[in-house]
């Protein structure tokens, strides 16, 4: 026999803000290549990393009873996954044209460090999510030496 729970039990209003973390024990893998234009070090080449991304997400549940989909979540991350990450006036944004890879390049305003990866990909979701949604926090793993938060 099912049972249905009181109107006061079974509404969502007042069940406050939750945290739903996506990637926490098993992070979101992407593999994506950049190059760091204007620094001296061998960044400035061109080279690729395993990127391990975790995105925590703050606000009121929806009627449909989660924070967010998980799937809008993926569908942002996944959009940088086997691509190079480049910044705006870099030659080889040109070169991916001209070889017809150009589908392949994500052009940023910024060096594509790990740093401005995660504030990035912070608004993109922050202005797709709904409004319940309070904050949005990514971290990105370059290596295991290096974590952004």
């Amino acid at each position: 026999m099912s049972q249905r729970l009181s109107k006061a039990e079974d509404t969502l209003v007042d069940a406050g803000e939750r945290e739903l973390v996506v990637g926490g024990d098993r992070p979101l893998r992407i593999s994506a290549g950049h190059r760091l234009l204007h620094h001296d070090g061998k960044c400035s080449r061109p080279h690729g990393h395993n990127y391990e991304i975790t995105v925590r997400v703050t606000g009121e549940l929806t009627d449909e009873g989660w924070v967010v989909d998980k799937g809008e979540i993926t569908d942002v991350v996944d959009e940088w996954d086997h691509r190079f990450l480049l910044e705006a006036g870099d030659p080889l944004v040109e070169a991916f044209d001209a070889s017809g890879d150009g589908d392949a390049v994500v052009v940023l305003d910024h060096p594509p460090t790990a740093e401005v990866m995660a504030t990035i990909l912070e608004q993109r979701l922050a202005d797709l999510l709904p409004e319940t949604v309070s904050d949005v926090v990514v971290t990105v793993r370059e290596t295991s030496e290096l974590c952004i938060r």
